[in-house]
């Protein structure tokens, strides 16, 4: 699977289901398959070439057209301004060079398909490139998903600002808007802060159309004519990148025009050389190296850069100079680039001596310049035609691409930056230390700059595999190096030079010990353009164009690759490179002359004369052409010098025998001697020679050669034998020794180098020419040609490559015309046939199949056959007419026809020849087919009929071809997959080609006999997946002819009289007959369509994904060209070729049950209260075992998409017509299928959104490879071509690197997206996009017609609901703002046309939810017609029955629902859409005098409420209590809906119990049960029967009782779950009463299970609250007020918090401390901790105060009665009490005679506990205490405290102790007895009057005195031993108190009498 298909459906592993076999047994087994082997054998195929005419007329778009291909030649593409051919006469060239230069210089003869372009088969990756950028041409779709919620939209900017600018928006806090709202707490919206917010809000426009009164008819019209407009016609063009290119097996790659074989080209521009003192000529010349293969890459380029005037110092030796030897420009060819390629340069200057003492004066500022200027002048004037080398210098090829020339790539960690640009090559310092070099980097500057843009600092090199894509595209750089490196002449040889390359590679800075001379050098180096003016090849031929004659022109430079390409050769070359290496002149020894200074003359001899020296040596710079001597460079005092001499000849074509080279060995005397100069001697001596025969029995001499040195002149005819043979009497220096070392290199293409090639060239010279060898003999010729012919494939088969035209063209020579010997024709056509198939696989197979396409077509031998191959013709005469040709035209009778003699070798041959032309059938194929066209030409036979084109013999021989064919498939296919899969696809192509050649009715024939071959096989096999495949894959090929619309006769335009002879004729039966039936009537007069749908049929009814995966994509590919083929654009042909897969919409809807639905598990569509419930069946999830028991397993996502594709292509382009016929006859059940195929169709080709497209991009590319590589082993086995061909895409090696055994790959040279396809386009999001608005526009489409098609029949109201709801599931998905808006017309069409039903309980809230989903939309378009649907659906609604109540109730629950889920939600896009229904409402001139316009308001407010509070909802995510609150008051705003109050309540409970608020989710579940309880009006009593649980329950009561169905069931659940989150809350009495609910349901429904449960339940709960009494603990409370502007809604508000058990107060002052630190900076939060009234004015403004109180319940006297257990103090409870300590004086504390207390009783809106662990305080009450009745609280405190510490069973000595001691133990002077004192003993002292609150003291403290008695008394008897001292201390302290306390307690007589109320409160009032 590709990575586009993935990445288009990320959610569904489209490889799944392939569950790829790695055997073929696990590909399921193929019952169904026998039953489509019936029907193909019944059908008969029409006789094509007798029906077409009368069934599709001339004029018929579809006809087959009648000159659809031609012969045409082409001339040959080259470069040079003519042919490159040799100047020797061509008629004494051997007969191979003859051949070469005729087969280069030829023409081609191409076949020209003209509608070829249009075939599936052709359509590559360039044709997917052109249409897709044709399809991203049009405007774009835009998806919400993509919108980003930041104003990502102007016009929500621009309302932003709008709301910005109204600070207040009127909203109140959730405290105001309860406390204004008083008890019922039932809201009115009107009037309110919403409708205050949506007054203020704006609108989108209103849409016209909504209040006119039109037709239904003209409603569809018009819908339909604004939905056809801009669509995309290239539908499965969006869908070409998901598809399976690697499946698609009829790409046919064209093969390639021939063309020269071009690597990276680089041009280098030299602009100076020159050396700081300018005094004599230089000489430069520059190659490529590779310094770690150790391999010269280039031959050298030489140039010079001399000044006129030093130019003019060798004017004696140079006699003038050729243009081509000017040059200063270079283009470089690089084949095989890497990171160690180097450009070197070396200079040379005119001999003068020792170098050390030439090089001194460079180096050395030299005063003596005239001298030196002198010195070159007399050496040049004297020894101007010998050179001396000087210096060289090296540029790294990586550093030019990164923009550096610095050989330093790591600069010192101490150097400043600079010096990373610095050059290295800056080498002045004499001193070769690699400090000083360093420190001179940073002082001599290099220059590098690129034109045109600024300097850059050295880049870091690109890493090696980068450098391939750098090489073609990096900007020109201009290099500067301002020193050389000096010659050595001790290191002149490649070795040293490659190890100074690897050092200057390496990270230090030069190499060592090596000089440096002050210079520049300064060369621009670019990448080539493509074209060069004034070019010259290597053989310097000019290049087209070529402009003018006298400029420098610019110099191909020859490559010198690695590995030579194994690529034919396409243009005469014939060059001989020689490299002079060593000699050792050591042993020379003579009188004469001694041999120190030494050069060697070199020359091309084609004699033994002087004058026989060939000027074929070509010149270097500023010099002649061509010459005929060439001399190697002189070394000073040197015996034994090694050279680097590189001398580049020209061969002859006419090579023979006496062509040698001639070595002259020459001593040069450098110093003059002291005679004037006319006296002087010559100042060459003489010293040896040695020569070297180039050419023996016709083959060139090549390779490495150690030659010896004659001393004295060779005698004659020496060239005929090699030197190493000692001559008799001939003197050789050191006894013939080989002292002188040379190599040759030839480049040329017309020697193949190869002993095999050589002798069956030199057999077929000897041949056909007539000149046999005298050493063959006439009588072994025969025997040596046939040896020849079949040891030819031995050949090295690169060389075979190279000359595959040559050779090829010879061989099909010899098979059609065989040569004779001595009168008597030689029968070798088998032996030809067998060497031509062998030929062809070696090459096939050559380097691992590298130059092999997907089929295993290797590209040379495909661009032979189509381009090179010249077929021999017979002559033909005048008098030969009439066809097929008879006999006689071979005039001679000398040649047959190639394509009859390759059938019949074919046919006839054998054993392993019948073998090797099974292996490479595609080519034998191809050849056929080319010869076959070439005939119909040349014998005129193209304007036969085509029945008559062939003689019946040939197309006898090619049944049977076809036939064996087909039987080695059948027979070969378990044993060999890969020659099988093979010949499967070379079959299909051969009959593909035919198709175009002779009578089509006759491959038709071909056709049916391969299938009825292959169905019998299939039939008879238990398991025959592969040939099924194969069968697919024969047809697919077959298939995607470029006719095949006109091969599948489609009806329409000619009569629609069918051509098969069983069919009944006439239009009426073709009328009554089924559109979607594949009956056999269709599939004989379509026959290839017929075949092709009812193989589908058989594959969706096996149990092989694969095969199901390969039927479906045939049918796609075959539908995806349709789509491309700009012949088929018109709508009315279009859907003529639609009408020819009608079948189609019945086997999708059979295969329905078997597709795929997991396309979106990511986000699926809710069902809302059964929207679909009329489609239940088709959500019902399958289970594998549906499966297992109708034997049909589900298909894979990518098979279904792929089906579903199919069927929406066709629903595209049917003519609407027919599309309705169709659909008006199906069943009920179907048309409820194709229904549900239609939504199937809207999920899998949902748009995912940008980001998600993007990211599973990333992600899938990982998938991918191994579900690929385990299908492939299947259908291929092991090791297919193909599977060869996709495994080396898979590697797809990078340059060299990759290539460990494949020596050559002709990609890495050529544009590689030729060779070698890439992965499928990456599908772009925006195609996506468009793919999916095109697909739902079409769906939507198809869904219009099914609704007008069935409207007037039985079912049409529910094919009308059907389809809503179709839609609605579409709206749901993303969908493009263009296709909504035509949703959208569709939905109000739809709610006219459906009218009651459409308020159904299933349609009705799923529709609202949808419309108010897309009013919440970004998009204004798409808000505005979402807003007017949805207003056309409530004036709907009032039409129908004047009710209104359901679709309001519908439209909030939708709401609800949709806020509640929904994430990408905009509120203010609902705000708007809210206020433009608002608008409707008020321009709706029709309804302005019903109550309508008023009850849309009402509605539409409640909403916009809703909305705010749960858009607010999000911002208070973090604040648990906030978030309730919210939660509350938007489960209070749908009262009117009971089941969504419910949720709400049910949400809230759930959120309580994530913070393990047990009791509060309890009492959310027990509102629920009240609410249900209130809609069942159960026992009676509604609601009011949970009262007993808690006093709230009451608010559930009075809801709206428009909502029944709500259950008994839902109660029970209720209570159920409340009763279990109560018992966790330890609310063991709550529980009882719950069940109390409970038991009598339980009863009634006779339930004794759940009874036993229930009494299980409450036994656990009463032995709780036993175990656990008086240590039960329960919430703690806390007053909160929040002051400050910070606060927003909350600020000045007061709350009663409740907070689990135990809470301390700083716990709960830490908790909100941090928690509104966090939101508002800790800074910015003040915790008040005391409870005083806060004085706001005094309060900073912008800080958050927050004060906290503990408080505690607060019950007065009389309830204290009733609530006896600490649970009943702690239930039910909303009064709660603070106390403040005051005094008169204002302060807190004072002494106790004055100190008063101020209890605060706080009255909360709601019972404890609630839903909500916080309630708002309502009411706030305060009662002062006297300083007398504090002390009388106090004691009242303590006596209590002692009566519970006595009576506690079992006593707890401790605490009693503990509380005696605070009683009669303390000594602090506030105690009782103090007490007792201030406000007793002025009574008695009659001081002050006696009053009832002095009375009361004194009895609390009688009281208070026996409880401690009681208490000492029981402590006694509970104490140790030990503790006895403590007890008598008690005692003693206790008999002081009572002694001090008796006078006061004791009472006068007239006390009572004396009673009065005492001090009034007043007082302290106003003091308080």
């Amino acid at each position: 699977m590709t990575l586009g298909r993935k990445y288009h459906n990320c959610s569904g592993n489209a490889g799944d289901a392939r569950k790829v076999y790695a055997g073929q047994s696990k590909a399921g087994t193929l019952s169904g398959c026998s039953s489509s082997i019936s029907l193909s054998d019944m059908i008969e195929p029409p006789d094509y070439e007798e029906v077409c005419d009368r069934l599709m007329g001339e004029r018929d778009p579809l006809a087959y057209p009648a000159g659809d291909m031609e012969l045409l030649t082409v001339p040959r593409r080259i470069r040079t301004r003519s042919h490159v051919l040799p100047q020797e006469e061509l008629m004494t060239a051997p007969m191979f060079v003859r051949d070469c230069i005729s087969c280069y210089t030829s023409d081609y003869t191409v076949v020209e398909y003209k509608y070829r372009a249009y075939s599936g088969s052709a359509s590559g990756r360039e044709r997917l490139a052109e249409r897709l950028d044709k399809l991203l041409a049009a405007p774009p779709q835009h998806y919400e998903i993509d919108a980003e919620h930041s104003a990502s939209m102007e016009e929500l900017a621009s309302q932003a600002q709008f709301s910005e600018s109204q600070p207040s928006s009127g909203r109140q806090s959730v405290a105001s808007i309860s406390s204004s709202s008083s008890c019922n707490e039932t809201l009115t919206p009107r009037g309110s802060w919403a409708s205050l917010d949506l007054r203020s809000s704006s609108s989108d426009p209103l849409l016209p159309d909504v209040f006119e009164k039109k037709p239904p008819d003209q409603v569809d019209a018009t819908n339909e004519a604004k939905r056809l407009e801009n669509r995309q016609a290239d539908l499965l063009g969006l869908y070409a990148p998901y598809l399976d290119e690697e499946e698609a097996v009829e790409r046919r790659l064209a093969a390639e025009m021939p063309c020269e074989l071009m690597g990276h080209r680089i041009l280098v521009q030299c602009h100076q050389v020159k050396l700081e003192l300018d005094v004599e000529p230089l000489f430069a010349s520059m190659a490529l190296y590779d310094a770690k293969e150790k391999k010269k890459l280039s031959e050298n380029f030489y140039f010079n850069l001399n000044s006129e005037c030093t130019r003019q110092m060798l004017a004696a030796h140079v006699p003038h100079a050729d243009p081509s030897t000017l040059s200063r420009s270079a283009v470089f060819d690089l084949l095989n680039p890497s990171p160690d390629v180097f450009l070197v340069l070396r200079v040379e200057k005119v001999l003068q001596g020792d170098v050390n003492e030439c090089v001194e004066p460079y180096i050395k500022d030299d005063k003596n310049r005239e001298k030196v200027r002198a010195g070159a002048a007399a050496a040049c004037a004297r020894l101007g035609r010998y050179r001396m080398p000087l210096a060289w210098s090296a540029v790294s090829l990586l550093n030019i691409l990164s923009g550096s020339n610095s050989l330093e790539r790591d600069p010192p960690p101490d150097a400043p930056a600079s010096t990373s640009n610095t050059n290295s090559l800056d080498r002045k310092a004499s001193s070769s230390s690699l400090e000083q070099l360093r420190r001179r980097a940073g002082e001599v500057g290099g220059s590098l700059t690129r034109k045109g843009s600024i300097e850059r600092r050295a880049a870091a090199a690109p890493h090696a595999d980068d450098l391939v894509a750098h090489l073609d595209s990096f900007k020109p750089i201009v290099i500067t190096v301002t020193s050389f490196f000096k010659q050595e002449t001790d290191k002149l040889r490649d070795e040293d030079l490659y190890k100074f390359l690897a050092e200057i590679k390496r990270p230090s800075s030069a190499p060592k010990k090596l000089k440096c001379i002050p210079g520049t050098l300064k060369i621009e180096v670019s990448p080539c353009p493509d074209e060069i003016k004034n070019g010259l090849t290597p053989e310097l031929a000019k290049l087209a164009p070529y402009s003018e004659e006298n400029v420098r022109p610019c110099k191909e430079i020859l490559p010198f690759p690695l590995v030579a390409p194994a690529l034919p050769h396409v243009q005469y070359r014939n060059l001989l490179f020689l490299n002079v290496r060593e000699l050792n002149l050591s042993a020379y020894a003579s009188r004469t002359a001694s041999a120190r200074n030494i050069t060697v003359r070199v020359q091309l001899m084609s004699g033994e004369e002087q004058s026989a020296a060939l000027p074929a040596i070509f010149g270097r710079s500023s010099c002649p052409e061509f010459s005929t001597e060439a001399y190697t460079t002189v070394l000073y005092h040197n015996k034994n010098p090694s050279l680097y001499d590189e001398i580049k000849l020209k061969l002859p074509a006419d090579l023979g025998d006496q062509h040698h080279l001639l070595f002259t060995f020459l001593h040069v005397s450098c110093q003059r001697k002291p005679v004037a100069p006319e006296q002087e001697k010559s100042v060459e001596t003489t010293l040896g020679y040695s020569w070297l025969p180039l050419c023996r029995n016709g083959k060139l001499t090549c390779g490495e050669f150690s030659l010896p040195v004659m001393q004295e002149e060779p005698p004659a005819n020496y060239s005929y034998i090699f030197p190493d043979v000692l001559l008799p009497g001939t003197r050789w220096i050191d006894n013939h020794k080989p002292i002188f070392n040379i190599t040759l290199d030839a480049y040329t293409t017309v020697h193949p180098q190869d002993g095999y090639i050589e002798r069956f060239v030199l057999a077929c010279e000897a041949v056909q020419e007539g000149n046999i060898p005298p050493r063959i003999g006439l009588a072994n010729m025969e025997t040596e040609l046939r040896a020849s012919i079949s040891e030819l494939p031995t050949a090295n088969v690169e060389a075979l490559a190279r000359y595959l035209p040559v050779v090829a063209d010879k061989l099909l020579q010899l098979l059609v015309a065989p040569p004779s010997l001595a009168g008597v024709t030689l029968n070798i056509a088998q032996d030809v046939f067998t060497c031509l198939a062998h030929l062809f696989t070696d090459i096939t197979n050559m380097n691992e199949g590298a130059t092999c396409d997907a089929h295993g077509r290797s590209g040379l031998i495909t661009s032979y056959i189509q381009y090179q191959c010249r077929i021999p013709r017979p002559a033909l005469s005048d008098r030969d007419i009439g066809l097929p040709l008879p006999p006689s035209v071979l005039t001679d009778g000398s040649c047959k026809i190639l394509h009859e003699e390759l059938a019949l070798q074919w046919v006839v041959a054998s054993g392993a020849t019948r073998d090797l032309a099974m292996q490479n059938s595609w080519a034998l194929f191809e050849l056929m087919v080319k010869s076959m066209v070439e005939y119909l030409y040349w014998s005129g036979a193209h304007e036969a009929p085509r029945k008559a084109r062939f003689p019946d013999q040939f197309t006898d021989d090619l049944s049977t071809l076809v036939n064996n064919v087909t039987a080695e498939i059948i027979s070969k296919y378990g044993k060999n997959s890969r020659l099988t899969q093979s010949l499967n696809n070379s079959l299909a192509f051969f009959l593909f080609d035919l198709l175009s050649v002779v009578d089509r009715g006759y491959v038709f024939n071909l056709v049916r006999g391969y299938h009825k071959q292959m169905c019998a096989k299939i039939a008879s096999l238990p398991d025959a997946v592969p040939l099924v495949h194969y069968k697919l894959s024969f047809l697919r090929i077959v298939c995607s002819h470029e006719h095949y619309v006109s091969l599948c006769l489609p009806g329409g335009a000619g009569g629609a009289a069918s051509p098969a002879p069983s069919a009944r004729s006439g239009g009426s039966e073709d009328g009554r007959r089924k559109p979607t039936a594949l009956s056999g009537e269709f599939r004989s007069r379509h026959y290839l369509a017929g075949l092709l749908l009812a193989d589908l049929t058989a594959a969706l009814d096996l149990q092989s994904p694969v095969l199901q995966c390969a039927a479906v994509n045939a049918v796609l590919s075959l539908l995806t060209a349709h789509d491309a083929d700009p012949r088929l654009s018109q709508p009315d042909v279009k859907a003529r070729v639609a009408a020819l897969y009608m079948p189609l919409l019945g086997i999708v809807m059979d295969a329905q049950p078997q597709l795929y639905r997991g396309f979106d598990s990511g986000k699926e569509i809710l069902q809302l209260d059964g929207e679909m419930s009329q489609f239940g069946s088709m959500y019902a999830p399958s289970s594998p075992e549906d499966f297992k028991q109708n034997g049909r397993p589900p298909f894979n996502s990518e098979t279904s998409r792929n089906l579903l594709m199919c069927l929406v292509w066709l629903l595209k382009w049917s003519e609407r017509g027919a599309l309705a016929a169709a659909v008006a006859e199906l069943r009920p059940a179907r048309l409820h299928c194709l229904l549900a195929l239609i939504d199937l169709c809207f999920k899998c080709q949902e748009y995912k959104g940008r980001k998600e497209i993007m990211k599973c991009a990333q992600q899938n590319v990982r998938k991918t490879t191994d579900i690929k590589a385990k299908l492939e082993d299947v259908i291929l086995g092991q090791g297919s071509a193909r599977s060869d061909f996709i495994m080396r895409r898979k590697g797809g090696s990078s340059g060299r690197g990759g290539a460990g055994r494949e020596r050559w790959r002709k990609e890495w040279v050529r544009g590689a997206s030729r060779s070698r396809p890439a992965s499928p386009a990456r599908p772009q999001p925006a195609l996506s996009a468009a793919l999916s608005a095109e697909v739902a526009l079409t769906l939507l489409h198809a869904l219009e017609t099914i609704v007008q098609s069935c409207s007037g029949l039985e079912g049409g109201q529910q094919a009308c609901s059907g389809a809503l709801a179709v839609l609605l599931r579409a709206l749901q998905r993303n969908q493009s703002a263009t296709v909504l808006q035509h949703m959208f017309a569709s939905v109000r069409a739809l709610i006219l046309k459906l009218g009651w039903s459409w308020c159904s309980e299933e349609a009705g809230p799923g529709t609202c939810r949808v419309l108010l989903r897309h009013c919440a939309a970004l998009c204004g378009s798409t808000r505005a017609h979402a807003a007017a649907a949805l207003y056309a659906l409530m004036r709907h609604h009032y039409h129908l029955g004047n009710n209104f109540s359901r679709v309001k109730m519908q439209v909030t629950m939708s709401l609800s629902s949709l806020v509640g889920t929904s994430t990408t939600f905009s509120e203010e896009s609902l705000r708007r859409a809210l206020k433009t229904v608002l608008l409707y409402a008020e321009h709706d001139q029709d309804l302005q005098d019903t109550n309508f316009p008023e009850q849309v308001k009402d509605l539409v407010f409640n909403l916009h409420m809703i909305l705010s509070d749960t858009v607010k909802m999000k911002e208070f995510q973090e604040d648990p209590e906030m978030l309730l609150d919210l939660m509350h008051r938007i489960a209070r705003g749908y009262q009117h809906s009971p089941d969504l109050r419910l949720t709400w309540l049910s949400n809230m409970a759930q959120k309580h119990m994530e913070r393990s608020n047990h009791l509060e989710a309890g009492m959310c579940l027990v509102h629920g049960a009240a609410l249900v309880a209130e809609q069942l009006r159960a026992g009676g009593r509604g609601a009011a029967l949970l009262q007993r649980v808690t006093h709230n329950a009451l608010d559930e009561s009075c809801a709206d009782p428009l909502h029944h169905h709500l259950t008994a069931n839902e109660l029970q659940a209720l209570l159920e779950h409340a009763a279990g989150e109560l018992m966790t809350a330890g609310m063991y009495e709550t529980v009882n009463e719950v069940y109390k609910v409970l038991l009598p349901i339980a009863e009634d429904n006779r339930d004794y299970k759940k009874l036993a449960n229930i009494h299980g339940k409450l036994n656990e709960a009463f032995t709780r609250i036993e175990q656990l009494h008086g240590k039960r603990v329960f919430g703690t409370y806390f007053r909160v007020s929040f002051y400050g502007a910070r606060f927003g809604d909350l600020a000045g508000e007061e709350f009663v918090y409740k907070e689990h058990a135990l809470t301390k107060l700083p716990e709960i002052f830490s908790r909100l401390e941090n928690f509104y630190g966090q939101r508002f900076g800790a800074d910015n939060v003040v915790i008040i901790k005391d409870s005083n009234v806060v004085d706001v004015s005094a309060l900073e403004p912008d800080k958050a105060y927050i004060q906290i109180t503990y408080v505690e319940p607060y019950f007065e006297p009389h309830e204290l009665r009733t609530r006896l257990t600490h649970y009943e103090r702690n239930y039910n409870i909303k009064r709660f009490m603070y106390a403040t300590p005051f005094t008169a004086g204002g302060r807190a504390h004072g002494e106790l005679g004055e100190q008063c207390k101020r209890k605060t009783v706080l009255t909360t809106a709601h019972h404890f506990p609630y839903v909500k662990t916080r309630i708002q305080v309502v009411q706030r009450t305060q009662i002062i205490l006297t300083p007398i009745e504090v002390a009388i609280e106090d004691i009242q405190k303590k006596i209590n405290e002692l009566a519970a510490a006595t009576s506690q069973e079992p006593p707890d000595p401790k605490m009693l102790q503990m509380v005696l001691q605070g009683c009669i133990g303390t000594t602090v002077n506030q105690g009782p007895l103090e007490l007792a004192q201030v406000f007793l003993a002025p009574v008695v002292e009659g001081t002050q009057p006696p009053t009832r609150l002095t009375n009361k003291l004194r009895l609390a403290f009688k009281d208070f005195s026996k409880k401690c008695h009681d208490a000492l008394r029981k402590n006694k008897n509970l104490i140790s031993s030990e503790q006895r001292e403590y007890q008598r201390e008690l005692e003693r302290n206790f008999q002081r108190f009572t002694e001090r306390l008796a006078p006061l307690i004791h009472a006068t007589p007239s006390h009572v009498a004396h009673l009065t109320n005492g001090m009034t409160k007043v007082d302290y009032k106003l003091q308080a």
